[in-house]
C-alpha cells in the first residue's frame, strides 16, 4: 500500500480530483480531517492531508527545566541534536495520519513543492520514527494535466534531500537566533514586560526602515539653483537645461545668468533609436510589489488573492523567485495564449501566430530557473472571466498581460539631445518619440513627454534666461511595495536590471520570495513598524530596538543575505548541511554574550504610563488588551480590548484614548457585514465605555 501525503485539505482535494480518488473519507470527531482511498497504478493507495504544520522544533524547555525561566545566566541554549515535537493543536490529525504511515509499503511526498514543503514531510517523518521508502511528486501548478504529469514523473527522495536538508538549517537557524537573542534582549533591554523579538531576517529589515527614518529626520534642507532658457523656434517653444547642471552657490549662478543675453544657436542634434525590450516575468516578490504599486493592494490582501488564483488552478506556483520560463514550457504557453486570446477581454491584443514573436532566453532561459519557473496563468483558462471574483480579475489581469507581452515585438524610440550655445554657455534638452509601440500597446503606453519641436543645426532661436532657487529633499520613506522589493536586493537600490537579476540569481536578498511578506506582515504585528497611508514608518519601540541592539551584523542586510545564499547553496548540494549549523551556533552564541553582557539603555513600553481614567490605578497591557490593575481589589472593570473590529489598538491610540479622551481617526474597522469603515475612538471618562466618532463627509 502507498500513502499519498499534502499538507493541506485543498492540496489534497485537487490531488483527489486529477487522480480519479473517489470521494472523501471524513475523520469520525474531527470532519476537517479526512482521507482518500483509491487504486494508483494498480496498487492500494491512501491519500491523507494535514492541517499546515503538524510538527515543529520543540521548545527550549523539552532540553530540561532550567530553560523553564528566562535565566541570563542559563541561556543560549544551543542542543546538541535538535528535537522536533507535535505541535498542541494538531496532535489529532498527527496521530490520524500516523495510522496510514505506519499501515504503508511506501510513501510520496506531495506537500508544497518548496523548501518549506520538504521541512513539513521532514519534521512528521522524523516525529513518526518512520524509516519506509519515499518519493517526491513535485506539482508545478493545480491543473489536472500538469498534477498527473508530475504523479507519472515521480522524484526519488535523494534527488530532494538538499532542499529538505536547506529547510532544515533555515529551520534551526531561526529558531536558534529567535529563542536565544529574543530572550538576551527582552531581559537585557526591556524595563518592562513587553518581549522584543529579534529575528534573523526580521531585524535587518527593520534597521533598514529605521535608517531610511533617519535619513528623512536628520535631512537638513539645502539651497540649489537651476539655469533654464525658454527658446522660441519656428515649429514651437521649448525648454533647455544648463548643461553643466545645477549651482550651489546663487552668486556663481547669477554670473552665469548675466552672460546669458540675445540669441541661441543650435550647436549640436543627435538622435538615438532605441529599443526596449518586454519586461521580464513575475515572481512572487515583484507580483507583490506591482499589485501594490497598479492596485493598492497591502501585501495581505496580494498574497490571499494569489493563493486563491492557485488553488481555483488558473496561476502556477506562487511562490517562485524566478522571473524565466523554461525552454520545455513553450508549447504550453503558446497554448495558454491562444485560449486568452478568446476572451473578449483579451481579443484585442490578438495577433497571428505567424506575426508573434520568437521565444528567446529573454523568457525562456533554464539557467534562471530556480525550484520553480515564473507567475503565469496556467493553461486552464477561464471560459469567460466571470468565473473570477472582483480582485481575482484584477490580480490575473496582470499575469495575463505580462505573458501576453512575450509575444510583442520590443518598442522603439528615438531620442533626441540638442546642445544649443549662448554666448560660450551651453544648454540641452532631450526629447522622445515611439516610433513603433511594440510591447507598449498591451498595457505601458507611456504619457508622451519632452516631444520637441524641429530644431535643425546651426540655427539661431531667440531666448529668455531664468534661474530657479530649488531645496535638496530627504528620501521617501518605504510603501509595502518598495520594502519587499529592497528585501529582494537586501537593500540595495538597483536600476539596473540585469544587475537586479543577477542579485536574484546569486539569492542574497532577504528572506525568500515565499517568505518576504509574512516577515513584514510579523513587523506590523509587533509594533516595530506601522504605517501612515500608505507609506511605513518605525515605531518608538522599533527604533529603540535598532539603536540598541548592540550587535552590528544582527541588523546588517550583507550578512542575512549571504546566509540565504548558503541556504541556496545547501538546497544544491555547494555546501554542508552541518558547517552551516555548526556556523550559526557559533556566531548566536557570540552575539547572545554580547546583548546579555551590554551596559545599554532600557525600553518601556507606553503603557507604564497609563492610569485608570475611573479610578487612577495603573492599567496593564495583557493578552486581551489593556485593563485596570486595581480590578481584583476596587472591581473596577475598566478595559480596552486588544482588538476592536478588527483592528488591534496600539500603545500610542490607547495612551491618546485615555490621557485625551479620544484617537486620531483610525483606518480599516471591519464592521460585521465586512465592510471597512474609518473613525475616531472617543472614550467616556465617566462610565468608561468607549464609542465610535465617524468623521465627518466632505461636501463637494
Amino acid at each position: 500500500m502507498v500513502v499519498i501525503y499534502a499538507e493541506k485539505a485543498s492540496l489534497a482535494k485537487e490531488i483527489a480530483s486529477a487522480l480519479h480518488a473517489g470521494k472523501r473519507i471524513a475523520h469520525p470527531k474531527e470532519p476537517t480531517i479526512g482521507h482518500y482511498e483509491f487504486i494508483f497504478k494498480g496498487e492500494k493507495a491512501i491519500l491523507c492531508h494535514g492541517v499546515g504544520h503538524l510538527c515543529e522544533l520543540a521548545n527550549a524547555k523539552s532540553y530540561g527545566e532550567r530553560y523553564a525561566k528566562w535565566d541570563l545566566n542559563v541561556y543560549p541554549c544551543i542542543p546538541q541534536e535538535y528535537k522536533i515535537s507535535v505541535k498542541d493543536k494538531t496532535k489529532t490529525c498527527f496521530e490520524y495520519v500516523k495510522g496510514f504511515f505506519d499501515k504503508a509499503d511506501w510513501l510520496i511526498n506531495a506537500t508544497d513543492p518548496d523548501r518549506e514543503g520538504e521541512l513539513i514531510f521532514a519534521y512528521i517523518y522524523e516525529a513518526m520514527n518512520c524509516t519506509k521508502h519515499w518519493k517526491r511528486v513535485w506539482i508545478e501548478d493545480l491543473t489536472p494535466q500538469k498534477i498527473q504529469y508530475a504523479f507519472a514523473h515521480l522524484k526519488e527522495s535523494g534527488e530532494v534531500i538538499n532542499i529538505q536538508k536547506a529547510g532544515r538549517a533555515r529551520g534551526i537557524a531561526d529558531w536558534i537566533c529567535g529563542i536565544n537573542l529574543t530572550i538576551a534582549a527582552t531581559k537585557k533591554l526591556s524595563s518592562s514586560k513587553d518581549m522584543l523579538s529579534i529575528g534573523r531576517v526580521q531585524t535587518p529589515v527593520l534597521a533598514m526602515v529605521v535608517e531610511r527614518e533617519k535619513k528623512i529626520l536628520n535631512h537638513i534642507k539645502t539651497p540649489f539653483w537651476k539655469l533654464f532658457a525658454k527658446f522660441t523656434a519656428p515649429t514651437g517653444e521649448f525648454i533647455a537645461e544648463y548643461e553643466k547642471g545645477q549651482f550651489d552657490n546663487e552668486s556663481e549662478a547669477k554670473q552665469i545668468l548675466a552672460s546669458c543675453t540675445g540669441n541661441g544657436i543650435v550647436k549640436s542634434k543627435t538622435i538615438k533609436k532605441k529599443s526596449v525590450s518586454q519586461p521580464l516575468l513575475f515572481n512572487a516578490t515583484q507580483l507583490q510589489a506591482t499589485a501594490g504599486k497598479k492596485l493598492g493592494w497591502d501585501l495581505k490582501k496580494t498574497v490571499k488573492i494569489m493563493q486563491e488564483l492557485y488553488e481555483h488552478k488558473f496561476m502556477s506556483y506562487p511562490r517562485t523567485s524566478s522571473e524565466h520560463l523554461t525552454v520545455a514550457m513553450q508549447p504550453e504557453v503558446t497554448t495558454t495564449l491562444k485560449k486568452l486570446f478568446q476572451l473578449p477581454e483579451y481579443s484585442q491584443y490578438a495577433i497571428p501566430e505567424e506575426q508573434w514573436q520568437a521565444y528567446s532566453k529573454r523568457h525562456f532561459d533554464d539557467s534562471k530557473v530556480d525550484s520553480h519557473p515564473a507567475i503565469i496563468p496556467t493553461m486552464n483558462v477561464p471560459s469567460s472571466l466571470s468565473e473570477l471574483s472582483e480582485d481575482e480579475k484584477m490580480l490575473y489581469d496582470l499575469l495575463v498581460k505580462s505573458l501576453i507581452r512575450v509575444v510583442y515585438p520590443k518598442a522603439q524610440l528615438e531620442d533626441t539631445t540638442v546642445i544649443i550655445d549662448v554666448n560660450g554657455n551651453n544648454f540641452k534638452t532631450t526629447g522622445s518619440i515611439i516610433t513603433d509601440n511594440g510591447w507598449y500597446a498591451v498595457d505601458a503606453i507611456p504619457e508622451k513627454k519632452a516631444v520637441l519641436p524641429q530644431i535643425n543645426e546651426g540655427e539661431s532661436y531667440p531666448g529668455k534666461y531664468e534661474l530657479k532657487q530649488g531645496f535638496t529633499e530627504p528620501p521617501k520613506r518605504y510603501t509595502e511595495p518598495d520594502l519587499i522589493t529592497a528585501m529582494e536586493t537586501a537593500g540595495k537600490n538597483l536600476e539596473d536590471e540585469e544587475a537586479r537579476t543577477l542579485m536574484k540569481l546569486e539569492n542574497k536578498g532577504l528572506g525568500t520570495a515565499a517568505t518576504r511578506a509574512a516577515t513584514i506582515n510579523a513587523l506590523f504585528a509587533r509594533e516595530y513598524i506601522a504605517k501612515k497611508g500608505k507609506t511605513i514608518y518605525p515605531t518608538e519601540k522599533g527604533i529603540f530596538i535598532i539603536d540598541n541592539l548592540p550587535v552590528a551584523e544582527l541588523k546588517s542586510a550583507e550578512l542575512t543575505g549571504e546566509w540565504e545564499k548558503r541556504l541556496h547553496d545547501i538546497s544544491e548540494g555547494k555546501e554542508e548541511y552541518q558547517k552551516f549549523v555548526e556556523n550559526i551556533e557559533q556566531t548566536v552564541r557570540s552575539w547572545y554574550e554580547t546583548i546579555a553582557h551590554s551596559n545599554t539603555e532600557t525600553y518601556s513600553s507606553q503603557t507604564e504610563q497609563l492610569s485608570c481614567p475611573l479610578c487612577g490605578a495603573k492599567v496593564i497591557k495583557g493578552k486581551f488588551g489593556y485593563f485596570c490593575s486595581s480590578k481584583k481589589e476596587k472591581g473596577c472593570n475598566f478595559s480596552i480590548p486588544a482588538e476592536i473590529c478588527g483592528k488591534k489598538i496600539s500603545d500610542t491610540q490607547a495612551l491618546k484614548l485615555i490621557e485625551k479622551g479620544k484617537t486620531t481617526v483610525i483606518k480599516g474597522f471591519k464592521s460585521k457585514a465586512g465592510k471597512e469603515f474609518d473613525a475616531a475612538l472617543k472614550l467616556d471618562k465617566t462610565t468608561g465605555k468607549i464609542e465610535f466618532e465617524f468623521p465627518k463627509k466632505k461636501k463637494n
